[in-house]
């Protein structure tokens, strides 16, 4: 049958599987077949706006010209249309002039549509603003009218009431010493206006936004101001951050933190490639009214530095009745610097038992344990073990279903016995019914492991890893090939969304050797080719929307 022929509901299932987040998309083929199919396809013409650097670049500023036709498309030619636009995708946008900017002749801009814009602005915001409000306002119109991104952004996130996801790269002109740098003003202004406007009975912007995705750049140090404001938006769901400042609040941000803690909706907080301060990740966990997952990847090639297992403790422990996966990962073979005071802070310790939701642990051995089993060739800058550190029986909740532990060497053989006798008497840990051991390949052979699981319904996955796949769950930068699009990251949605999924289901699968013990696990069903997905997730065998067009 043909595609017009279908039921209106069938066709628009359809053209909700034709947008994409990158590339030419099909859904603007559709659009010129046929009048009928115009009319079901058109919504979905718009339900993505992209605005990145080019593919070949992998990060950098967006356009201000394709800030400016979308702005005149959904506000002056279709603005019936705004109401459908769900995801933003941007690159850096900044409070200056940007490469792209150019003289108001030249812009997709006319007088008329600058005109139109100013007045909804005013519009939208209302006529409560106090005055120092009013002049940020009209600051904002005053930079829409010169082109700047940072104010067309704002705009197209005020026009657009039902966003659902955001995702966009953290961009200034320099690090805050530098005498350039500016924060996006027209963008801060918008969060606190979101905020800030429904006390007056006003719709706020962004009022919808579910999910925000923020990818840093290596010398940003705005990024805490926003990612507060951020995560007060009523109906925030997701936090997701990629390469996360290593700037600390300074005395003159705790302006932004907000006075009731506990107050965000808040259910899932990322930091992948982090450099973060403890502090801070602490203040922004402790948003949260009710925390169900958390992930943490330190950065790749970068040493940890002042943030460690027991800091991430005590920020989700405050959601010990809530939270129901955490995921770990600071490299055990990575340099550490700062614990030297307190080498505890290097594992979770005991408090870990009192997390009574949690169902999911995934974590390296020395952040559980206290146990470090370096590499050859890594340079031992830290103890090998640690006096007192509880063993893992004594430290896991009873709520606990799932246990993952990479970076293992010899030293873990004796205590995951004991945990595995743990689970074959069933008088304790009565829940958790598997156990993942991922073993540094380089460290320890099949013949050195004897350990066996017997018990129903439970099982044992024990894997051998060398040390690329450990590199890869990091998510760091994959490697570039002439040819092949620049992926700043695994962990980034802008670039990388696909193989970022990739990513998400095989971390932690990818290994060379492997056996199970007990039940039909995921693992064996799951029939991971580590082969085929290592190649993939490394870019020597990339999905073809990855290549690059000649």
């Amino acid at each position: 049958m043909p595609l017009e022929n279908l039921p209106a509901e069938l066709q628009s299932e359809i053209c909700s599987y034709l947008v994409t987040s990158f590339g030419p998309s099909p859904i603007h083929a559709l659009l010129k077949t046929s009048k009928k199919l115009y009319d079901v396809a058109l919504p979905f013409s718009v339900q993505l706006f992209r605005n990145t650097s080019p593919m070949h670049v992998g990060g950098g500023p967006c356009s201000g010209t394709r800030n400016a036709q979308f702005l005149r498309y959904i506000l002056v030619s279709k603005p019936e249309l705004a109401k459908n636009v769900k995801t933003v995708i941007l690159g850096g946008f900044a409070a200056g002039e940007d490469g792209d900017t150019q003289p108001l002749g030249l812009l997709a801009s006319t007088p008329e549509d600058l005109s139109i814009y100013g007045k909804f602005i005013v519009h939208s915001l209302g006529p409560q603003l106090i005055e120092v409000d009013l002049a940020r306002r009209d600051k904002w119109i005053g930079q829409l009218n010169a082109g700047h991104s940072d104010a067309q952004i704002a705009l197209i996130l005020l026009a657009c009431v039902n966003l659902k996801q955001l995702y966009f790269e953290d961009y200034q002109e320099g690090p805050s010493e530098n005498p350039i740098f500016r924060k996006p003003p027209c963008f801060m202004f918008l969060l606190e206006m979101a905020t800030r406007l429904p006390v007056h009975g006003v719709k706020a912007p962004l009022s919808n936004l579910r999910h925000v995705h923020i990818q840093s750049h290596e010398d940003n140090t705005c990024g805490w101001e926003q990612a507060f404001r951020l995560m007060a938006l009523p109906k925030l769901k997701v936090y997701e951050s990629l390469n996360g400042t290593n700037r600390g609040l300074t005395p003159g941000d705790l302006a932004y933190l907000p006075s009731d803690l506990r107050s965000s909706a808040v259910e899932e907080v990322t930091f992948h490639q982090a450099f973060a301060p403890a502090s801070d990740v602490k203040r922004l966990v402790g948003m949260c009214q009710h925390l169900k997952r958390f992930e943490y990847i330190s950065a790749t090639y970068r040493p940890v530095v002042g943030i460690f297992a027991r800091d991430i403790m005590d920020a989700v422990l405050p959601h010990a009745d809530t939270l129901e996966y955490l995921y770990l990962n600071f490299d055990d073979d990575c340099r550490k610097t700062g614990w030297d005071e307190d080498p505890h802070r290097l594992y979770m310790g005991i408090k870990l038992v009192q997390m009574t939701a949690l169902r999911s642990l995934l974590i390296g051995m020395q952040s559980l344990t206290g146990i470090w089993d370096p590499a050859p060739g890594t340079r031992l800058n830290m103890p090998l073990s640690i006096e007192g550190a509880p063993r893992i029986v004594e430290c896991l909740p009873e709520s606990l279903a799932e246990l993952h532990l990479r970076d293992c060497g010899k030293g873990i053989l004796g205590q995951a016995a004991e945990l595995l006798e743990v689970m074959e008497k069933g008088e304790r840990l009565k829940n958790l019914i598997g156990v993942l051991i991922l073993f540094k390949d380089e460290n320890i052979t099949v013949e050195d492991v004897e350990l066996s699981l017997n018990a129903k319904r439970k099982y044992l996955s024990v894997c051998f890893q060398p040390r690329m796949y450990r590199w890869l769950d990091l998510g760091g930068q994959s490697r570039t090939f002439e040819g092949i699009r620049v992926i700043p990251s695994l962990c980034s949605r802008i670039f990388a969304d696909e193989l970022r999924h990739d990513w998400i289901d095989f971390r932690g699968r990818l290994t060379m050797k492997m056996y199970y013990t007990g039940c039909d696990c995921e693992w064996r069903r799951s029939r991971v080719d580590p082969k085929t997905r290592g190649l993939r997730l490394l870019l020597r065998a990339p999905p073809h929307e990855y290549q690059l067009d000649d």
